[in-house]
């Protein structure tokens, strides 16, 4: 909770694009089904929320930048794609912007691991399956 809580230059919609889309690339249950309802809290609408988990955000070009990015640094392991790197400055995110989203990465990577390896029963409605 304290890097979900700690101050950040990312707000709280690309926040929950960050969470999102790690999820999905996790499988975690149940991460995917509570940051879906925050994702929906925040005002993204349930095609939108589908689209981000699957890395992209063609509604917001920004966000769909790091969306992009960010499948590609959590599916990597960390070694993104110079290409998206460059994409995502290009759309007007900052050093410090991708310092902040790394950091989202691994916290919601070490939670996706927790619920991963301790099954703690889901206590949220289930996220949608999204089609592949």
């Amino acid at each position: 909770m304290a890097f979900q809580n700690a101050k950040s230059s990312l707000s709280g919609k690309a926040r929950e694009v960050l969470n999102l889309v790690v999820s999905e690339v996790n499988s975690c249950e149940y991460c995917l089904a509570a940051h879906t309802v925050i994702a929906r809290s925040a005002g993204f609408t349930d095609e939108q929320i589908l689209e981000i988990r699957s890395g992209k955000a063609s509604f917001d070009a920004k966000l769909d930048a790091l969306a992009r990015l960010t499948r590609n640094i959590a599916v990597n392991r960390g070694h993104a794609d110079q290409s998206l790197v460059d994409a995502f400055f290009a759309a007007g995110w900052t050093k410090g912007n991708i310092v902040d989203a790394i950091v989202v990465i691994g916290d919601k990577t070490v939670t996706n691991y927790l619920h991963g390896t301790t099954r703690v029963p889901v206590d949220f409605p289930a996220a949608p399956k999204l089609d592949t």
